[in-house]
């Protein structure tokens, strides 16, 4: 009997600080000793997890990241006040701004709601929608009534986009890097411990870690089982995770 593999580094920073904070609570509940693991657990482990926890706290502490939420909120409520209006003329008086109206809905429908897309991806989404917004489609928001709405749309997705550039010259970009490494090196003390569980069950027996790796293999089983809905949104394979607005989105 042996723990699942996982490969921590894809998970999002907030998965995968969760997953090494229910592996601590295991070990500790289960009494690290007893897999002859506690040295490395207590002097390199423990002091990682200490360190990747107080780094997330102060990215999301980060000056910029309030800023950031407020201007996201204010695109969002554009967004949605875009999608009403459009949905208020398919009853139109004028059967010109009905079509304009149902041309507009199919690309409405296509992007689906923005304002649920993580921070990067939201950006990335609204600006290709006012591409085609602000082109094809010019004349159908002239005839519905949301041209102005669309130029809204792009100064507050271009003052997001702004600030989350920011954020890269701010104290939070600093956490990023030491969140970064601390993650590599807490993942590279878990896959350690995790090796030493093994060996120490294969020469003394399964029984003193079998209820150990019984929990923590449901544990692994949820966070790949998340991966894996990712993965099937996304279409694509992830790649390994990043701080969150920082290449990509966690």
């Amino acid at each position: 009997m042996e723990i699942t593999k996982i490969d921590p580094a894809r998970l999002r920073n907030d998965e995968h600080f969760q997953f090494h904070t229910e592996f601590r609570d295991l070990m500790l509940k289960e009494d690290a000793l007893k897999f002859k693991a506690a040295a490395k657990f207590s002097e390199s482990y423990v002091p990682l997890f200490d360190i990747v926890d107080e780094a997330l706290k102060k990215i999301k502490k980060s000056e910029f990241t309030a800023k950031i939420k407020q201007a996201d909120r204010l695109r969002d409520e554009i967004w949605a006040g875009m999608v009403e209006m459009n949905t208020t003329a398919l009853k139109h008086f004028d059967p010109k701004a009905r079509e304009a109206a149902v041309r507009l809905k199919i690309v409405f429908d296509t992007y689906g709601n923005i304002a649920k897309k993580p921070l990067n991806e939201q950006t990335s989404a609204v600006y290709n929608v006012l591409q085609e917004l602000q082109g094809k489609y010019a004349d159908d928001c002239a005839a519905v009534g949301i041209t102005q709405w669309t130029n809204e749309l792009k100064e507050r997705n271009n003052t997001v986009d702004a600030l989350m550039k920011d954020r890269f010259y701010e104290s939070a970009a600093k956490s990023d890097i030491v969140l970064r490494e601390a993650r590599v090196k807490l993942d590279e003390v878990y896959r350690e411990t995790v090796k030493r569980i093994h060996a120490y069950a294969l020469i003394e027996g399964a029984a003193d870690y079998e209820q150990f790796i019984k929990t923590f293999n449901v544990i692994i089983a949820k966070y790949t089982a998340q991966m894996k809905r990712r993965r099937g949104k996304g279409g694509v394979r992830e790649h390994a995770a990043a701080p969150d607005g920082v290449g990509a989105n966690y």
